[in-house]
């Protein structure tokens, strides 16, 4: 096996391993919002807003994600679970997340 062969080799372990603990993170928060009603978002980092998953009813729809910085400009991207498709680009994460439910076929009435 040469450089190029194991090079390749680690990179898939690290996206393999990458992807893990993407899922585990997802499911630990599904979990958290299992019992909500409504539309839903919480932190897939505890430590960062930056990107949020979003649920409906306890359904995970997809992802929010902050796109730069924080503040007054700052712009949101909501992405359809399984399909890294981008619904649109909103100006905060709520907006995002309702236009991901709509996106889904769900009436976006937000819990608490």
């Amino acid at each position: 096996m040469g450089d190029e062969e194991i090079y390749a080799a680690v990179r898939e372990a690290e996206r393999i391993v990458w992807a893990a603990g993407w899922h585990i993170q997802e499911q630990t928060v599904l979990q958290q919002l299992a019992g909500t009603r409504g539309l839903a978002c919480a932190r897939l980092e505890p430590r960062s807003d930056v990107i949020q998953l979003v649920s409906y009813d306890g359904e995970h729809l997809g992802h929010v994600r902050r796109q730069g910085p924080s503040g007054p400009d700052e712009q949101w991207v909501a992405v359809l679970r399984h399909q890294a498709r981008q619904v649109g680009t909103y100006g905060s994460a709520g907006a995002a997340a309702a236009a991901l439910a709509q996106a889904c076929g769900k009436t976006a009435r937000k819990t608490g």
